[in-house]
């Protein structure tokens, strides 16, 4: 009776090791991860380091100063809000604004960080942050230009705008009989204007009246056409991240530091 119970009972504490020992695998993670945090945060708490799309040709909101250096509203909030989240380096990748969201898509960047309205139809494919400085579209001609009073006298007009953005894909859908001039930089709207080659240039209001105020030779009509308002373009698979974020620019504006950056590009 012993030998016929010895083998089976060898054999039973044998499975039990074994499998004891792949659960116990299996529960196992390397020091210093955690699998079910947020990859962004994740980075940001290893590296310090944050790293940002942004097309570089908005002035105020993002451009490249005189040395070379990213400046500009949106360059100095984002450095604070990556800041007050633990980063305390951004990496920029300039980047056309058509290609941002698929970059972002791409994990060529951790945001997006490019005076890009929020819209329903980008919400399909990223998510946004909370607003963090109001928008909408504003209308620019020459001073001089009495004829163009309104986004209705833009049919039949020659109208300078950036391609993959709000203002192209409102011209289109709204305005179908506007002679759109698209071109790929922000800077080539308002040449576009000035030399003539447009009737008028469809933007956003606060980038517009900055570059009015500078140039004389053109106007932006006071009465919007669209009301959205500017957000960071975020992957959905970082809602953890996203929260982060909203809370920073929370915390930002409560002590201070986001009114002061307003202050500096717009003015009080």
């Amino acid at each position: 009776m012993k030998k016929f119970f010895k083998k089976p009972l060898v054999v039973l504490m044998s499975l039990f090791v074994l499998s004891t020992l792949i659960s116990g695998c299996g529960n196992t993670q390397p020091a210093g991860t955690d699998k079910t945090a947020d990859a962004v945060l994740q980075k940001i708490k290893e590296t310090k380091t944050l790293t940002v799309g942004t097309d570089a040709t908005f002035p105020p909101f993002e451009f490249k100063n005189g040395k070379n250096e990213y400046d500009g509203f949106d360059i100095d909030l984002v450095k604070a809000v990556a800041k007050q989240m633990g980063a305390d380096k951004v990496e920029f990748v300039d980047t056309e604004f058509k290609g941002l969201i698929p970059g972002l898509q791409g994990h060529k960047f951790d945001m997006i960080v490019s005076a890009m309205y929020i819209t329903d139809e980008r919400k399909q494919t990223i998510d946004f942050s909370d607003t963090y400085y109001p928008g909408g579209l504003a209308i620019m001609v020459k001073k001089d230009n009495d004829q163009i009073k309104g986004a209705d006298d833009l049919n039949g007009k020659k109208v300078a705008v950036q391609i993959g953005t709000k203002s192209d894909k409102f011209l289109q859908e709204k305005y179908p009989n506007a002679k759109l001039v698209q071109v790929e930089k922000n800077i080539e709207m308002f040449l576009s204007l000035e030399s003539g080659r447009a009737d008028a240039v469809v933007t956003g209001m606060p980038a517009a009246k900055v570059y009015a105020k500078q140039n004389s030779t053109v106007k932006v009509l006071e009465q919007p056409i669209t009301h959205e308002d500017y957000g960071y373009g975020i992957r959905k698979e970082n809602a953890e991240y996203t929260a982060a974020v909203n809370k920073a620019l929370k915390d930002l504006k409560a002590n201070g530091q986001y009114q002061a950056i307003v202050e500096k590009w717009f003015g009080k």
